[in-house]
């Protein structure tokens, strides 16, 4: 039964109180996926969705894909002012938010148990990428062109956000993303695992990036939007490659390089 008020005030009050307590309820849920694309793959992902949130007055059959889906996997939809969306993400949000647990990342164990290492096994570890576009960027490649997982550092990183979502399309819901406290430990591991290392650099040491191994496991290091590959990490591969930069230019954005390099490693001669 629809609840009466006495007066205007009333109704004011009551609106009120339910959109403070709709906030609190947000603040308990610490990680949020904007637009309708993400948010399918999320859920189609096996992401653990706690509650979509649609915009007030928004056309329902723009949305059906995910009331659909949503249905039948028991998620709670709730219809709230597209203000509240709005505070909830910069992203474009196309009318719809879901309210997820924690991005779960892999530990590196685990990442390397579950895949079959072989020579096209590729593997790809970055280098403190802080961009969170950038990262987002590369994700998607790395699912696109087959690679099996990645690696990224504790400190001086990018993590797993609702920008990073959305920037990779979906794409990290289906990729292992690795958080290491140690990007050399990381190397060395890969190493004994079977795996060469091959980092992307201007160096006058390095090969042309169209040498780029294909014949045997391969982790592929992109290095800082800035200052590149550490030299720790440098000293720590095996090969060394760069792009020929013809132009004024003298460097590419990490996410434009990691996609050549790693589309150029699976490229058929």
């Amino acid at each position: 039964m629809k609840k009466q008020y006495k007066n205007n005030r009333d109704f004011k009050e009551e609106r009120i109180r339910r959109e403070r307590q709709l906030e609190d309820n947000i603040s308990n849920d610490k990680e949020v996926i904007a637009g309708r694309n993400s948010i399918l793959e999320a859920i189609n992902s096996g992401r653990e969705i706690n509650k979509i949130l649609f915009q007030e007055g928004i056309e329902k059959g723009r949305l059906k894909s995910i009331f659909n889906i949503a249905n039948d996997k028991k998620i709670i939809c709730q219809e709230v002012p597209k203000r509240k969306l709005d505070n909830l993400t910069s992203e474009r949000h196309q009318g719809v938010v879901a309210l997820v647990a924690p991005y779960n990342y892999y530990d590196l164990d685990e990442l390397i148990s579950s895949i079959d290492i072989s020579a096209d096994t590729t593997i790809l570890i970055l280098d403190h990428i802080e961009d969170p576009h950038n990262l987002g960027a590369i994700i998607r490649s790395a699912e696109a062109s087959g690679v099996k997982g990645v690696i990224i550092p504790k400190r001086r990183s990018a993590v797993v956000s609702q920008t990073v979502v959305k920037s990779s399309a979906g794409a990290v819901e289906h990729m292992p993303v690795v958080r290491v406290s140690n990007l050399l430990d990381s190397i060395n591991k890969l190493k004994e695992k079977g795996f060469w290392i091959a980092g992307t650099t201007l160096s006058s040491k390095s090969e042309n990036y169209t040498n780029i191994a294909k014949d045997v496991p391969l982790a592929i290091i992109i290095g800082n939007e800035g200052e590149g590959m550490s030299k720790t990490i440098t000293n720590a591969c095996d090969f060394l490659y760069h792009m020929p930069m013809l132009g004024k230019t003298q460097s590419l954005n990490a996410s434009v390089s990691a996609g050549i390099i790693m589309y150029e490693r699976i490229r058929k001669d």
